[in-house]
C-alpha cells in the first residue's frame, strides 16, 4: 500500500508552487499585448462595431512596427497625446500602436 506521508506531501507541494511561478513568468514575458491599455471596452461597442474591428483583425499592437494606426491615413492622433486617437474606417478609437487590414500608410 502506498501511503501519503506529511515528508512526500510537502515535496508535492513545493514542486507545484514552483512550476506554478515558473508558468506565469513566462506567461507574462511573452505578453506583449498585456503592456498595452484597451483604447475601447469591448462591452461598449455595438455589435457593428465589434464585427468590423473583428472583420478587419484589429489588433492593440501591430506586429509589425511599420505598420501601426499612428503611421496610417485612416487614423487621427488624440489631442491630448494620449494613445488613443480616432480611426475613420472603425468611426471610433484605435491604438496609435495598433493595426488592421485596412492600414495604408499616410502620405506627405
Amino acid at each position: 500500500m502506498n501511503r501519503l506521508t506529511r515528508r512526500s506531501f510537502l515535496a508535492v507541494g513545493a514542486k507545484a508552487s514552483l512550476a506554478g511561478g515558473a508558468l506565469s513568468v513566462l506567461a507574462a514575458c511573452g505578453s506583449k499585448q498585456a503592456k498595452v491599455a484597451a483604447c475601447a471596452d469591448a462591452s461598449s461597442l455595438s455589435a457593428s462595431e465589434q464585427s468590423q474591428r473583428e472583420g478587419s483583425h484589429y489588433v492593440e499592437v501591430s506586429a509589425d512596427p511599420a505598420a501601426r494606426c499612428s503611421g496610417c491615413t485612416f487614423f487621427t492622433a488624440a489631442e491630448d497625446g494620449s494613445a488613443c486617437g480616432q480611426c475613420k474606417i472603425f468611426n471610433g478609437p484605435a491604438n496609435a500602436s495598433g493595426h488592421c487590414d485596412s492600414w495604408a500608410a499616410k502620405t506627405a
